[in-house]
């Protein structure tokens, strides 16, 4: 074989450097939703009102990309892929430059909507993209690689840009998402994606189908539970830490809970290959209830033990997703991309609630208090598989 020839092989076994503008698409989506939770006490100071209303922020964000996900997939299913991608990403872009220069709290919420709109139009075109830009046996490395820039997103986005908003404004925070999303848009203008056809349309009460199905929607519903226990908290973590360790950088903080999320989501892949799921989320959501009523006590006073408690929150926060997404898999494989989409509405509309949540438990309680409402979503979560397994069994029976 030649040398030319074994550089053409090679060159076709290697990632396609297109996916990576994909993942610093994604790593720009990650660190837009999260980055609000760490400036939230300055845009509540500069825009003139409560901490709680301002949490309404991630609310707004959260809750459209839950809702208008499947209408989004539905709606665009018929239009050329790149031309909805690359759009989706410089329309968030320029929703994030309104959110840069809003000049009332209204405008601010707005562009949030928008934000969020465009985000989860993104997020799924984004993995079929780089499944496709893969070469042949490192498609799932490729959709991994897009999928991790999230997860990097709360490790070292959201603490940066919460750095810059502490340090320039928060103002500033968002101009941040906006030059790593215009540099991926611009990228993958440049870099010509492949011509894809339009997937195949589906309607959205297919997409809806598994919700008619009482045992599916069982099973979805814990991983919204969760996502209201740990983002009551998460959101308002910012003026947490300030009141149990004034003076501290929040931003070096959110740094470790961003690393436990990282080496969450490195360990699930692994853990869900070897163990059962069920036992898995059961032994995690026990855990978490523990971590999250104890937050408040182990982030006051002492700088080391509020670091491995944010690191401990992280990991945990983070090990539970992969094996949700494997149990529901194995429940509904006929309905295996549906079902993901779903859980992924679940999953942002549960940070949706949570956080608002959170801010109307604010008028009432202490910042120190919301782990105590933390604690009962994640234990409305366990409850909730616990009994979605004992019919899950049952069923099974059954069938048998």
């Amino acid at each position: 074989m030649s040398h030319v020839e074994t550089l053409s092989i090679e060159r076709r076994r290697s990632i396609d450097p297109r996916i990576f503008l994909l993942t610093l698409g994604t790593f720009a989506l990650g660190t837009d939703a999260f980055v609000v939770a760490g400036v939230l006490p300055a845009i509540a100071h500069d825009v003139g009102i409560t901490e709680g209303v301002a949490g309404q922020l991630v609310t707004a964000f959260s809750l459209t990309y839950g809702i208008a996900a499947p209408l989004t997939a539905a709606l665009t299913s018929r239009w050329s892929r790149n031309y909805v991608l690359v759009g989706s990403l410089l329309l968030f872009c320029l929703a994030n430059v309104l959110s840069a220069i809003a000049p009332s709290f209204v405008m601010l919420m707005f562009s949030r909507i928008l934000a969020g709109i465009f985000a989860c139009t993104y997020v799924p075109l984004a993995y079929a993209t780089a499944g496709s830009l893969a070469p042949e046996g490192k498609r799932g490395q490729a959709i991994a690689l897009v999928v991790i820039g999230i997860t990097i997103a709360t490790a070292l986005g959201s603490p940066f840009g919460t750095w810059i908003g502490e340090h320039f404004g928060w103002r500033q925070s968002f101009f941040l998402v906006v030059v790593l999303s215009g540099l991926a848009s611009l990228g993958l203008i440049m870099g010509r994606l492949p011509k894809a056809a339009a997937a195949p349309s589906v309607s959205l009460r297919t997409r809806l189908e598994p919700m008619l199905k009482p045992r599916l929607v069982l099973a979805l519903v814990p991983m919204f539970f969760c996502n209201i226990g740990v983002y009551a908290v998460y959101t308002y973590i910012a003026p947490l830490l300030h009141l149990n360790l004034p003076g501290v950088d929040v931003s070096g903080l959110l740094v470790l809970f961003g690393l436990g999320a990282m080496f969450g989501t490195i360990a699930a892949g692994r853990l869900v290959d070897r163990f059962r799921v069920n036992r898995l989320l059961m032994l995690f959501l026990s855990v978490l209830i523990v971590v999250e009523v104890l937050l408040a006590l182990a982030t006051a006073g002492n700088l080391m033990v509020a670091l491995l408690a944010l690191l401990i929150w992280g990991f945990l926060v983070s090990v539970v997703f992969v094996p949700q997404q494997e149990r529901l898999l194995r429940l509904a494989p006929q309905h295996a991309q549906i079902m993901l989409a779903l859980n992924n509405s679940m999953y942002y509309l549960g940070i949706a609630t949570g956080s608002a949540v959170g801010g109307l438990s604010l008028r009432i309680v202490d910042v120190t208090q919301l782990v105590w409402i933390g604690g009962a979503g994640v234990l409305m979560a366990l409850l909730l598989l616990l009994l979605s397994i004992r019919i899950e069994r049952k069923t099974d029976i059954v069938e048998q």
